[in-house]
Formats: structure tokens, sequence, C-alpha cells
């Protein structure tokens, strides 16, 4: 085990919780960026159960360069049509072949972006796609992407870190947290409400102010005043949902730029529930964190999870390791942030720094032997694989339990 020793905080960081002024924002499933992030992770996802069938091992790649090029729609009144292409480019580096025999890289990769995008994206079928392969196999270790055996994958069997990185976990989720994805859970069940949507809240003491960007779906609403009253009274009801589940004073802003005048397709309005069909572009990294929303009270680092190869990779191994440490503390002593800090070549069981903040009261040395055991474990891969970090809406039942079980 490592020789230094794992401290907590001399000057005790305050959780999230704790604060007295918490913001947190969620770029919704069909946001740009989230649609980089979700189409970068099925993407390895896709691409490692094949290695794993034909290969026995997922073999070397970073598929964390994914970018989402917006297309254009020209709009009607009340409708459009596309005229410019939806553009995904797949960048970053990949194994093309093991023991001389090539894998279908360009397949794998392609129908992992159409499938995301038709999950994400409610009116899917009326945009234009076009995807365009940027990876490489470069390397100046010349089997690293061309692997002759599993011998050419020096990670097996023992998984190291191949960066130095450092990665916070923190549970269980703030309430502030869970509004933003109620937010988004809300509005998006609703049929004329596309998937781009972004939700921001500030909590001010115990007082919610929700600013919330919703998109109309072209199909379902025929006007710029039928879109203002269907914002408003979907507004009005997640208000008095909030009030009701936090019990404090809540206000909940939508569309600040919207109007009842002028052509619906002057308002938020899109063919495809997006903000892509007006040219904004996304790109792996720039949004939600693998918690799913950017919230600057966790004082993380700025390692992107999607895409990264989940036998190894720091950025996703590291950060499982580090939201299943903080799942275990948490479970015993409540709220907790869980901080890991690996050099690059390090074991995983062995961290050059471990930070564990937990509530005033709890034993330090308890809540480190539980970050210890953890960081023993190597048993993430199935779950990688299962899909933990790719893009998702829970249902709003089970987000108003936990909104419930928060503010108890």
């Amino acid at each position: 085990m490592s020789t230094v020793t794992p401290t907590l905080s001399a000057l005790r960081t305050p959780l999230p919780h704790e604060l007295p002024v918490e913001v947190v924002e969620r770029k919704g499933i069909g946001h740009p960026d989230t649609l980089a992030d979700g189409i970068a992770e099925l993407a390895s996802i896709r691409y490692s159960r094949h290695c794993l069938e034909v290969a026995g091992a997922v073999l070397h790649h970073n598929l964390d360069k994914v970018a989402v090029l917006g297309g254009r729609a020209a709009f009607t009144d009340t409708d459009g049509i596309y005229d410019r292409p939806l553009r995904v480019v797949f960048g970053g580096r990949i194994s093309t072949s093991f023991a001389g025999r090539p894998l279908p890289v360009r397949e794998i990769l392609q129908q992992a972006a159409v499938d995301h995008l038709r999950a994400a994206l409610p009116g899917f079928d009326r945009v234009t796609l076009e995807v365009r392969h940027e990876t490489t196999d470069s390397s100046k270790f010349p089997h690293w992407f061309a692997p002759r055996s599993l011998d050419d994958l020096p990670e097996r069997p023992t998984a190291f870190s191949n960066d130095t990185a450092y990665l916070v976990g923190s549970a269980p989720r703030t309430a502030t947290e869970t509004v933003v994805l109620l937010a988004e859970a809300w509005f998006r069940r609703l049929p004329w409400a596309g998937s781009d949507i972004k939700a921001l809240a500030v909590r001010d003491g115990a007082i919610w102010t929700v600013t919330v960007c919703v998109p109309a779906l072209a199909g379902y609403l025929t006007s710029s005043a039928e879109c203002h009253d269907a914002v408003t009274a979907a507004a009005g009801e997640l208000t008095a949902v909030l009030q009701e589940h936090l019990q404090s004073r809540v206000t909940v802003v939508c569309n600040t730029r919207g109007s009842r005048t002028g052509p619906l397709s002057g308002q938020y309005f899109t063919l495809s529930g997006s903000a892509v069909d007006y040219g904004e572009d996304g790109l792996v990294g720039r949004g939600n964190a693998r918690t799913g929303v950017i919230s600057g009270a966790h004082l993380a680092g700025n390692e992107a999870t999607f895409g990264k190869n989940p036998a190894y990779h720091v950025g996703k191994v590291g950060g499982w390791l580090a939201d299943e440490a903080a799942r275990a503390v948490a479970a015993e002593f409540g709220p907790c942030r869980v901080a890991l800090l690996w050099r690059n070549g390090a074991p995983y069981d062995e961290p050059a720094f471990i930070e564990i903040t937990v509530g005033r009261g709890a034993p330090p040395g308890e809540a480190e032997e539980l970050v210890r055991a953890t960081l023993c474990r190597t048993d993430w891969m199935d779950e990688l694989l299962s899909g933990r970090y790719l893009p998702a809406i829970a249902p709003v039942g089970e987000l108003l339990a936990a909104l419930e079980r928060t503010v108890r």
C-alpha cells in the first residue's frame, strides 16, 4: 500500500448541502454536449463488448473526442425541414485490429451514434445525419492499437492508472441536484416538449429558484400563445410539487425569452427536440459530470468520463472507484465527499492522496477503512458496460421519492 498517509482536511471543506448558497445545472439529454457524451459512451460500450467477444479483453481505445456539429433547419411559421445535416465526428484513437484480423470499428461507432440520437431526440426522424470518422491508431508504441495478442495489453492482469488525475465522489445527491434532474424529467414527459432542456437551480438557504429552458417540438403546438400557455401550466404544476416536497419557497421560471406573439418558430421551437437544429455544436466533457449534473460545490476535477476505456482509464475507473467509495461511506455516516489522486502508473489501490469529508462527529478512521476496502475492488467492468454513465432521464416518481429522502 502507499506510504503516503491519507489525511482529512485540517480546515474542513463544507459539503454542498451545508453551503449557504448552492448552484446546480443540468444539461438535458438532448443538449448538444450531452448528445456528444452519450454517443461517445455508447460507442465505447459497444466496442468494448465486441472486443470481449472476439479477443477476450477490451482493446485500447479512447473515444472521448466526439463532436456533434449542429445542422440547420429552414423553418416555416409552425414547421420546418433540414437543409444542412447534423454531423457527428468521431475523434480519438482506437484499435482497428487484433491478431491481424480487422475489427468493424466504423460500423460499431456509426450504429452507436444513430442509436443514441434516436433515443435522445424525439424528432430524430426529421434530422438529416452525417457521420464522419476521424479516429486514428497513431502511437509511439507499434502494437498499442494493433495488438498481436493479449500480451500487448500491459494493463492485464492488474489495471493501473494511465495518467495523473484527481477524481471526486460525493453521496448522496443533494436536494438541489435532484431538483434540476426532476425539472428536466417533469417537462420531458410532456408530448410537446423536446429533449434539449436546461435547468439551473439556486438554493439560497432554504429557498429555491429554478430556471428552465424547454423547447417545443414540431407537430404538437400551433401558436406562440399555445406554447406559452403550455409552458406556464407545466411550470406551475412543477412549482406546486416542489413546494410540497421541499416544504419551502420555490420559484420556477421558464423560457425567459419566450413570447405569446409572433410565429411559433420564433420561440424555442425545434424539429429534432434540440438546438442542434440551429447549428449548435456539442463536445464531450463540456456538459454534465458523470453524476448527471454540473455542481461546482463538489470541488471535483475536470476529468471527462464518457468514451474512455473501461478497462483501466483513470477518468472512468477512477471515477467509478470514487463514486463507490462515497456511496459506501455515505451508507454508514451520511453525506460525504471522497477525493482521490492517482499518479500515472499507480495501481488503483495505491492512490497518492485520499481526502475524506464526512459529517461532524463521524469517525474518520472507520470512513478511511471503507474507502480503502473499495479501492481493492476490481469488479467495475460489468457495471461500466451496463451503461452506468450513459446520459439518461430518471422517472419522475423515482426523483420525487429521492427528494423526500433527502429533505427528511
